[in-house]
């Protein structure tokens, strides 16, 4: 693994921009109370660093820096003012040269987007020099990249031209590396993930595991904390769900204390299968096509920012977002269709962006002395008639429905979130002392839990009749339990936070009747022909996405994958041919008592 040590490489990045010491904070060597942010890279370009201290100021972060000379150079930070309001948010930090603040304070300007801030000229009277952050105020101040150059310019706020002058600047090769080929590569290290990938390589596949986190599990990791929901008990075939129930967490609820969330047993699970190549902090962005099959997937490392390729034979998409099948030109949806198109009754009249939110989960502790939590200007305002005098997250706590993009914005779906929790428990202890002194909010996950975003489309699309009427399809074979269960903004809400909601309401008339067992062509792509997916990105419509997309369901979508994935390497065939030809294996394969 390659060292965390900036190297300052001494490279003209062009005529433009002249010479430059260009710093990732991501690669700090000591990141102090900082976190590395990394679920953002497609939106606004590489990992930063974030000052998550639920408002208590976090330990500085440091690094040395090399400069090619000493003398005078001018300095830029590219940071964002993160909060939803107009009003310049909280997130303030400085930057400091040998422990010496220079320029300004930075994070609270009011510009809501990505952006370059000029700080100013420093002195350089020695070639290396301590670069420190420092976080002023614990709530959620963050920064990319610091720049130096002796002449004063124009920093590009193109992504593209960031990444070029990124890769000139930093001693990491923009080429990739090759990690293998493999017959079968799963992107996505949640529950389906996961059990795809366990499945397979039990039967002898070669399998790469491919997650763009530090941890395994998705939404129900210590980092999401989503319990497992549905049942892998009621199927049509009993013995499908074992590998969910080796991982599952029985006891956790939502936002429960992190260790109920066996986040060490799923990675103890996934080291111990030989046939597993694990691979985190990978995140896919960018498929290779030939022939109109993947060929490869790209991969850039979020501690390192190297980059590497894995080919594969076939592939599997778990990555909830569709990120796999997006970049290979899969056939795909976003949103609501309407009713003309799938003939659901619940369907609107007119196709729309709506989805359901996503979340972040948060609690407090009960202590015996008494703290604060002051509100301020950049709040949202609460009221005796409004507010919710709760000490830690409930389900309903949701944004990013049809206002905000579940992907193109997820980080001001998780900023939306982060605000009305600090906003509501701010009012809470500011004006409900009698009841919330004594609690200290204690833990708030900046790792956002997703509902919905694309859906890509197999040979089947399940829908809404196919759920009520129980339609008996001959390759039927994940059973779901849950239920036609949707989530929409609550209206109350949305009457006070207008295109800013983040409290929802949920539907399901035949939550408790709904057991049905959904066709296997639901699960591989139909014109990518080498792409399966599970999770909740397979081919369902918004409507049916509401029984399938709980965890134990997506995990048996998965094992059914890993076991498609060895037929195909068995018979060399793709995951279309397995219905088409080879079915009968497949559910004999299903219903098997062992498949190890």
């Amino acid at each position: 693994m390659k060292s965390f040590c900036i190297i300052v490489l001494l490279l003209l990045s062009s005529l433009t921009y002249g010479q430059l010491v260009w710093v990732e904070t991501e690669l700090f060597e000591d990141k102090g109370g900082w976190i590395s942010e990394t679920q953002f890279v497609d939106q606004m370009g590489s990992p930063y660093l974030m000052a998550h201290g639920l408002g208590q100021p976090v330990k500085d972060a440091h690094t040395i820096v090399e400069f090619p000379e000493t003398g005078e150079y001018h300095f830029w930070v590219r940071t964002k003012d993160w909060v939803p309001t107009d009003i310049e948010g909280p997130g303030m930090f400085r930057v400091l040269i040998n422990d010496i603040a220079y320029g300004p304070v930075f994070g609270a300007d009011g510009i809501k987007n990505w952006h370059w801030v000029y700080g100013g000229t420093i002195d350089i009277g020695n070639r290396k020099v301590r670069l420190s952050l420092k976080d002023l105020t614990g709530l959620n101040g963050r920064c990319d990249i610091i720049c130096f150059s002796r002449e004063k310019t124009s920093l590009p706020d193109a992504l593209t031209e960031i990444e070029d002058l990124r890769y000139r600047n930093i001693s990491v090769s923009p080429q990739p590396q090759m990690l293998g080929q493999f017959d079968f590569v799963v992107v996505g290290g949640g529950v389906a993930g996961i059990c795809a990938a366990v499945q397979a390589a039990r039967l002898g596949v070669k399998v790469a595991l491919v997650q763009n986190r530090p941890v395994l599990g998705g939404n129900s990791s210590s980092e999401v904390r989503v319990s497992t929901d549905g049942s892998t008990f009621k199927n049509k075939y009993p013995s499908l769900g074992r590998i969910v129930r080796e991982i599952d967490n029985y006891e956790a609820g939502v936002g429960g204390p992190a260790h109920l969330y066996r986040d060490g047993t799923r990675q103890d699970l996934v080291l111990n299968e030989p046939n597993i190549t694990l691979l985190p902090n990978l995140h896919v962005n960018r498929v290779e096509m030939k022939e109109g099959k993947i060929k490869a997937v790209y991969a850039l490392h979020l501690e390192t920012l190297e980059n590497y390729v894995i080919e594969g034979d076939l592939f599997a998409d778990c990555t909830g977002d569709a990120s796999v099948g997006i970049l290979a030109g899969a056939d795909h949806r976003y949103g609501r269709e309407a009713e003309i198109e799938t003939g659901e009754p619940s369907a609107p009249e007119t196709a729309d962006n709506l989805v359901m939110g996503s979340s972040n989960q948060w609690q407090s502790v009960r202590e015996d002395i008494l703290s604060d939590f002051p509100v301020e200007p950049w709040m949202f305002r609460f009221s005796e008639e409004y507010h919710f005098p709760i000490t830690q997250s409930r389900w309903d706590w949701e944004s990013g429905f049809d206002n905000l993009h579940t992907v193109d914005q997820a980080e001001e779906i998780r900023d939306l979130n982060l605000c009305a929790i600090y906003s509501n428990w701010a009012f809470l202890k500011t004006f409900k002392k009698d009841s919330f002194s004594h609690y200290r909010l204690s833990e708030l996950q900046h790792v956002t839990g997703k509902r919905e975003s694309y859906r890509l489309l197999g040979d089947h699309i399940l829908t809404e009749w196919d759920v009520v009427k129980k339609v008996e399809y001959p390759d039927a074979v994940v059973t779901t339990t849950w239920g036609i269960d949707l989530h929409y903004p609550h209206p109350e809400n949305s009457r006070r936070f207008p295109g800013m909601e983040f409290i929802a309401y949920a539907e399901h008339p035949f939550k408790q009747q709904d057991v049905y067992t959904f066709p296997y062509r639901c699960l591989y792509s139909r014109n990518v022909p080498n792409l399966f997916m599970a999770g909740r990105n397979i081919s369902v419509t918004h409507i049916a996405l509401g029984t399938v997309r709980v965890q134990r369901c997506t995990g048996m979508m998965g094992e059914v994958v890993g076991l498609a994935a060895y037929l195909c390497q068995k018979r060399n065939v793709l995951p279309r041919d397995i219905y088409e030809k080879y079915l009968e294996e497949l559910l004999l394969l299903v219903s098997a008592e062992c498949v190890d």
